[in-house]
């Protein structure tokens, strides 16, 4: 009986650890872009075109192992695309990295992609980096 608890615990935790491997996000949600820092406090709900483009950049990105650790970027959910009820942290510096703050988990997109999100808070008075 104690084996099969113990193989219990241990199964929950590998699929609690591992079950949710990529981003999943709402295509037809809100994104809120968000810039509070320094004397800026910008809240914004994007336009429909800049909205997919985010939803398209972040969604069905591999996370990275947990095992990696975490990334020296620096992040803060005052820089933040919220969509629906997710809030994604961008990295303060200009690494490519992003953070999942439902999950604590962080990923990176390509390049290109986040110098789009770096326009789109620039756009709307943002700057990077804003460490």
């Amino acid at each position: 009986m104690k084996r099969l608890i113990a193989s219990f615990v241990i199964i929950f935790v590998m699929v609690a650890v591992c079950g949710c491997a990529k981003t999943n996000v709402s295509e037809n949600a809100d994104v809120t872009l968000t810039f509070v820092y320094g004397d800026k406090n910008i809240s914004v709900t994007l336009e429909d075109s800049e909205a997919g483009k985010v939803i398209d950049i972040l969604n069905e990105n591999n996370y990275n192992p947990v095992s990696s650790g975490v990334p020296s970027c620096g992040f803060d959910k005052n820089v933040s695309l919220k969509v629906g009820g997710r809030v994604f942290a961008i990295a303060c510096d200009t690494c490519n990295c992003i953070q999942d703050l439902g999950n604590l988990r962080y990923f990176d997109i390509q390049q290109e992609d986040m110098d789009y999100i770096h326009s789109l808070f620039e756009k709307y008075g943002g700057y990077f980096p804003c460490a």
